[in-house]
């Protein structure tokens, strides 16, 4: 105690009742000190848990394969895939070109439905042909061509779900995801949508120069919560995505396409969902829609999804948020945010609405969810 208080403590002490004044003063100052120690050593258990948290991290991301991994391997992985006599391969794209028109249609006219102006780019030794967008300010032309990037990172973020025998992507664009899917041999088969003509033209045609006919197979359809036809609007940007209702300004050019409910379209297929271990939407906000017309493959549990989630594409679509936030509860009982930088990784859906309520709010546009349903 220092000189100064230990005068006021006997000034207090001769004051009318200053001997229960300064009991209380020393009573005051005994919890003070106590609070004092406690929040010190909570402090030090907290960098002590921070630490332990880092070092896990660390552990985490050094026993994770690395994306460069997966590019080195993707040439020799090619090879062996191209070089191998895969049974049952051409009688399952026979099969497949007997239920889908656009693939008929495509292989046998392959130069018809490639867009006017093309890149074709060389990427973890595969060939990549691309609708040339020279305005594009972000998506997978930019990806490709000026980053020279696969989403390898990404099929890594999914890959401890994304196993089986058959995948589902709608919205595959040019195929840069499914084709290292069935190169990596994560899926035996990976059934590859896209609605736009130029996109499409250059997926069969990644398809064929790369060597993976009957292990991707693509249609040329939308998918949705009606069967009957779309309107997809391409923008001056060259991103593209389809609209419930009279088109905009500033279009460039807008095209018709059929259109199916997803369980619909397995039918007309002919996929049994047994062999269906995941399926990945991304188109553009459509989303929504996919999962009001898919009730017979969401009551699969088996299957895990992956979905794009962007507040402004969904409520585009003219599906409102809370009905994608009901159908999401309703139907898993999991997911990861893909984007997440902080809190638990693995969240039950119960916590969608508060854990997703700042994503389109400031930079976070979008993120994209991993969505499963645990055993009982």
């Amino acid at each position: 105690m220092s000189w100064l208080a230990l005068i006021v403590r006997n000034l207090v002490a001769r004051l009318p009742g200053g001997r229960r004044l300064s009991a209380e003063l020393e009573q005051s100052r005994r919890q003070r000190d106590l609070v004092h120690q406690r929040l010190e050593r909570s402090e030090r258990q907290r960098e002590a848990l921070r630490r332990r948290l880092e070092a896990r991290r660390q552990r985490a991301r050094a026993a994770q394969p690395d994306e460069a991994v997966l590019e080195h391997v993707l040439p020799l992985r090619h090879a062996a895939i191209v070089a191998a006599n895969h049974d049952g391969r051409v009688a399952r794209e026979a099969a497949f070109a007997e239920r889908s028109a656009s693939y008929r249609e495509a292989l046998a006219q392959p130069a018809a439905g490639m867009p006017a102006a093309t890149e074709r780019v060389v990427i973890g030794g595969l060939s990549w042909w691309m609708p040339a967008q020279p305005g594009e300010s972000d998506g997978i032309a930019r990806r490709l061509a000026g980053r020279r990037r696969l989403p390898l990172r990404e099929i890594l973020e999914t890959r401890e779900l994304a196993v089986g025998r058959a995948m589902i992507d709608i919205g595959a664009n040019v195929g840069t995801t499914s084709i290292p899917r069935a190169l990596l041999g994560d899926f035996e088969r990976v059934y590859a949508i896209e609605p736009d003509p130029g996109n499409y033209a250059c997926l069969v045609r990644n398809i064929v120069e790369n060597g993976m006919r009957g292990l991707v197979l693509p249609d040329r359809v939308a998918i949705g919560d009606a069967n009957g036809e779309m309107t997809l609007r391409t923008q001056r940007s060259g991103t593209h995505h389809l609209v419930a209702r009279a088109s905009h300004a500033g279009e460039d050019e807008r095209v018709t396409v059929p259109c199916f409910t997803l369980d619909t379209w397995i039918a007309r297929i002919g996929i049994d969902l047994a062999d269906v271990a995941f399926v990945k939407s991304d188109t553009q906000g459509w989303d929504a829609r996919v999962l009001a017309g898919a009730a017979g493959v969401l009551a699969r549990r088996h299957i895990a999804w992956q979905m794009e989630f962007s507040p402004a594409m969904l409520e585009r679509s003219g599906r409102s948020m809370d009905e994608v936030y009901q159908q999401l509860e309703h139907h898993f009982t999991h997911f990861i945010d893909l984007r997440s930088e902080g809190g638990a990784r693995v969240r039950p859906t119960s916590m969608l609405r508060a854990a997703l309520a700042h994503v389109g709010r400031g930079r976070l546009r979008y993120t994209n969810l991993l969505l499963y349903t645990a055993a009982p």
